[in-house]
């Protein structure tokens, strides 16, 4: 309790948000804190994307919480997207919650570009259906499915029984409450939809990465997107998955690692051990200097 109470304190104090403005950040801490406990729900405008988010009340284990608090720095990742995703790109947000990246690649890409949106979470589908309604968006399809490696239904448990926090996969040792969801391939999506481009894929897929890139070999043998993913042994072992399988599959491909800076600067780095969190894949081919 105490360690996980000191690395959220330091996650906290060392964003870059908090470091350029510590007073301000530390009121919309308190301030969501509050409304969260009275079960107000809250839209804010991120006005660098020009892009409102309806937030449900919820404080643990939910990117509502870092949303509000850091706005457009809530994860370094989303800058570099910023500075590489461009009009007329096709984007693949897979596990998209309340549409944060699904509603910055929306900006992005453009009316000429396209966003394939995958939640199979009921409460974050009412979010993101909100949040693409009241931003007028029309160059995102929604898909209320999960991605796998095969055509089918699974069970999405609710980690730790809370609404918004999903896997595949869940810890047996404990009860745990969970919805039955539809189940895709990006493969069988691609082909269906007569997308024969993919530019960058992100996913937060709670430990299914592996699963996911299996139920994408057609469009990797065709393609080399730019790839944010997690590594976390923590939700692989809860789908009995090796932590550096995805990382593996990609290898394997030519795929070349990064770690994003808060700072926007990418640090390269050649095995998974020790790597936490999102990891930025580019194809060596898509590598340049300078």
């Amino acid at each position: 309790m105490i360690s996980s109470l000191r690395r959220k304190f330091n996650y906290f104090t060392n964003h870059r948000a908090f470091k350029e403005s510590p007073l301000k950040v530390t009121f919309r801490l308190i301030y969501w804190w509050i409304v969260c406990q009275l079960s107000i729900p809250q839209t804010i405008l991120v006005k660098k994307w020009n892009v409102r988010f309806f937030l449900p009340p919820a404080f643990y284990r939910t990117g509502n919480t870092s949303l509000f608090v850091f706005r457009d720095t809530y994860e370094p990742e989303l800058g570099y997207i910023e500075r590489t995703l461009a009009s007329g790109e096709v984007f693949i947000d897979a596990g998209a919650n309340c549409g944060i990246y699904t509603l910055l690649a929306s900006k992005l890409v453009g009316d000429s570009g396209l966003v394939l949106s995958f939640e199979p979470g009921v409460e974050s589908l009412k979010s993101i259906e909100h949040n693409l309604e009241i931003n007028s968006v029309t160059n995102v399809k929604l898909f209320k499915s999960a991605l796998s490696e095969e055509e089918g239904t699974a069970k999405l448990y609710h980690i730790e029984n809370a609404p918004t926090s999903y896997s595949l996969g869940s810890d047996k040792s404990e009860e745990i409450s969970f919805e039955e969801v539809p189940i895709t391939t990006l493969d069988h999506v691609l082909a269906h939809e007569e997308i024969e481009r993919v530019d960058f894929i992100k996913m937060d897929v709670e430990g299914a990465e592996e699963l996911v890139f299996r139920g994408a070999t057609s469009l990797f043998s065709r393609m080399k997107p730019k790839v944010i993913f997690e590594i976390s042994s923590q939700t692989s072992s809860r789908l009995n998955l090796s932590a550096d399988g995805a990382f593996n599959f990609l290898k394997e491909l030519g795929y070349q690692f990064f770690k994003v800076k808060n700072t926007g600067e990418l640090f390269s780095f050649e095995s998974p051990e020790g790597q936490r969190g999102n990891i930025l894949a580019i194809h060596k081919d898509d590598l340049v200097t300078g």
